[in-house]
């Protein structure tokens, strides 16, 4: 979900840069780490990302034969999604420093087979 927001802005504003609609193409990146702490140093950097917005997901879930029973959105992200810009909170979780309910940054979705 956080993929479409700018997390290097020279200005440090929060800005959608990346596409929150699935595109043909992927968004290719050649970053070093992960969003895991670890002290490990990968070889192998390149990662390509397919976005899928909400509906989509939801859709595929129901084209599946599931039925939705619970959909929580959440201020926190198990990981520190934009440096700089987040604080962490309660242990393993990161918050935006400022105004934290301005966008989600995981969810919790649960679905049954339906029927």
């Amino acid at each position: 979900m956080m993929w479409s927001l700018d997390e290097e802005r020279p200005d440090g504003l929060l800005a959608v840069n990346y596409p929150y609609f699935e595109t043909e193409a992927p968004m290719v990146f050649d970053d070093g780490g992960t969003y895991v702490e670890t002290d490990v140093t990968f070889e192998h950097n390149r990662t390509h990302i397919w976005n899928h917005g909400l509906g989509e997901i939801i859709t595929a879930l129901q084209s599946a034969g599931l039925a939705l029973t619970m959909f929580v959105e959440h201020d926190t992200a198990p990981w520190n999604a934009l440096p700089g810009q987040m604080e962490r909170v309660g242990g393993d979780e990161w918050r935006l420093i400022e105004r934290p309910e301005r966008v989600p940054m995981t969810y919790t979705l649960q679905a049954v087979k339906a029927g």
